[in-house]
């Protein structure tokens, strides 16, 4: 599934280049010139190398102090670094007559070290071909007279200690001999051992000394084979076609990562499947626009309940009475929208009426204390409700029946008494206790919930319910769905799925306004009806602003 998906990905990254091919041609061939106008603006350069094979070490007696790693490896990074040395780059001025200065030349060579064998390749850069290589030759040149000085240094030290050691055995040879043939009787045991024991390490010590002087010899510079440098025909800056060629590549990664990321945050919900991917919760159900009539009726399931948003919340009554069955049953569901108009209010209140004509006892509760956009629709009270729920006061007082038109009644309940701090109230104990209530009141308890992202409200009112019912907006973006889904993942209570609202349908089109803004609700009258009263939903008296607030 993981592959499918990755595959879809890509088609769908593929389509979407291809539909923006415009703007990567363009931008390719405007980092093409800028590539080649780069190119014209370098200096002209010659690069040439030479290559030089080296002896290892470890088959030569020059180096039996030990000053040599044994790791050839090793010793062929070292004496890379030594190619740039001061004392060769010296004498590589030297041989250059004195044309450019050690810092200079420090800049223009580069020594590089096989990895596989006992190789350096030195790569000198200058502004003319013939100069190039001039460099690299007098570079490799220089190392070898300096290597060479430095064999011949040693060897001498070595030879020098061994001439002294030499001279001091023939030295006591001669004592010894002396001290035998003086002596009158039979010749001292202890003294011919003496003589044989000098006579051994002597011979020891000149075969020492001509193996050095053999070594010194062949070892000589260091160096077993040399590849010099020539001249390049062509030079090594600029090359117009490689710039231009980086540059048009550069263009086109970054005009395919604009298009990319641009995709990305600009992407929406335009399609009811959309949401799935990035939610990860089923589609419950669909609810296409629906026009408000000029009373302002905004009540499909109510007023309308055969059109097809009438239809669409009934198919959603039962697809939250299968989800709910399938975690193992509850009663108070949470309808709550990632942002402030996306129809959550709507909805809440439709599918509460489509469920109420299922011959079941269904309480809708306004749980955006903020807004209170459900208490506007259905133009019930502020006061008595869900806040004055959490204390003593009877259930009864604080629900108003609506009359459906023939129908078993709905309880509304509004959000009661204004709150200080309502965030607090819905993650105390009185707020757990006003949902108990309902519970025993109603088969069925619809909460319409703050947007998700808005405020906090939203997820201390989910934890207390059986399931969340999301309402997705249609061409809500989609890393708006991804924070919501991050969010609902640290509230625990089941996701039930979503509600794709506002779709689009073929044939007659539905629709309905939507208003803007979240904040502070402005207090308001008392609406006509008396907390134990019953009344009609108010379908011919929603003034304009109703309008709005009911599209919440």
């Amino acid at each position: 599934m993981e592959t499918d998906s990755a595959v879809r990905n890509g088609r769908s990254l593929v389509a979407l280049l291809a539909r923006r091919w415009h703007l990567l041609l363009t931008v390719t061939i405007l980092f093409g010139a800028v590539g080649f106008l780069f190119a014209s603006l370098q200096s002209t350069l010659y690069s040439s190398s030479a290559t030089m094979l080296l002896n290892d070490p470890r088959t030569t007696s020059v180096f039996s102090d030990n000053r040599v790693a044994s790791d050839p490896q090793r010793y062929v990074r070292t004496q890379a670094r030594y190619l740039t040395s001061t004392e060769v780059l010296t004498i590589t001025r030297s041989l250059l007559h004195n044309r450019l200065t050690v810092d200079q030349l420090r800049g223009l060579v580069k020594a590089t070290p096989s990895d596989q064998l006992n190789q350096v390749s030195v790569t000198a850069t200058d502004s003319t071909a013939e100069g190039a290589s001039a460099v690299a030759n007098a570079v490799c040149q220089a190392y070898r007279e300096a290597v060479r000085n430095l064999t011949q240094a040693n060897a001498k030290s070595t030879t020098d200690e061994l001439d002294q050691t030499i001279a001091n055995l023939r030295d006591r040879i001669s004592n010894l001999d002396e001290q035998l043939n003086g002596s009158e009787g039979p010749a001292d045991p202890s003294l011919s051992a003496a003589r044989q024991a000098a006579a051994t390490q002597l011979l020891t010590v000149q075969s020492r000394a001509d193996e050095i002087a053999v070594d010194t010899a062949t070892y000589g510079d260091g160096v077993q084979m040399f590849e010099q440098a020539y001249p390049p025909s062509a030079p090594s800056q600029p090359r117009p076609l490689r710039s231009v060629a980086v540059g048009a590549f550069l263009g086109l990664l970054l005009a395919a990562g604009v298009v990319w990321w641009r995709d990305e945050f600009r992407r929406r919900a335009d399609q009811k499947q959309d949401p799935a991917a990035v939610l990860g919760v089923p589609l419950l159900g669909e609810v296409p626009e629906f026009p408000v009539s000029a009373d302002g009726r905004a009540l499909p399931a109510a007023y309308e309940p055969s059109s097809p948003a009438g239809e669409a919340y009934n198919f959603l009554v039962e697809s939250i009475g299968f989800a709910l069955a399938a975690g193992g049953g509850g009663s108070v569901v949470a309808v709550t929208s990632p942002r402030s108009g996306d129809g959550k209010t709507v909805t809440a209140l439709n599918l509460a009426i489509a469920m109420a004509r299922d011959d079941r006892k269904v309480a809708v509760v306004d749980g955006d204390e903020r807004m209170r956009g459900l208490t506007r629709l259905a133009d019930v009270a502020d006061e008595p409700g869900l806040s004055d729920l959490g204390g003593d006061l009877p259930v009864s007082a604080a629900v108003r029946d609506l009359d459906l038109d023939g129908t078993e009644a709905l309880d509304v309940v509004s959000a009661g008494a204004a709150l200080d701090d309502p965030a607090s109230f819905f993650r105390t104990g009185r707020f757990r206790r006003a949902v108990g209530r309902l519970r025993e009141h109603a088969d069925v308890v619809i909460v319409d919930s703050p947007p998700l992202l808005a405020v906090s409200d939203a997820a201390a009112i989910a934890s207390q319910a059986d399931g969340v019912v999301l309402v997705v907006g249609r061409g809500t973006p989609l890393r708006v769905l991804s924070d919501v889904q991050h969010r609902l993942e640290f509230i625990g209570t089941p996701v039930l799925g979503y509600v794709f609202n506002r779709s689009v349908v073929s044939g007659r089109r539905y629709g309905y306004g939507y208003g803007h803004g979240y904040g502070r609700h402005a207090t308001r009258p008392a609406a006509m009806a008396a907390p134990s009263g019953r009344h009609r939903i108010p379908g011919q008296r929603l003034d304009e602003g109703s309008r709005v607030e009911a599209n919440r």
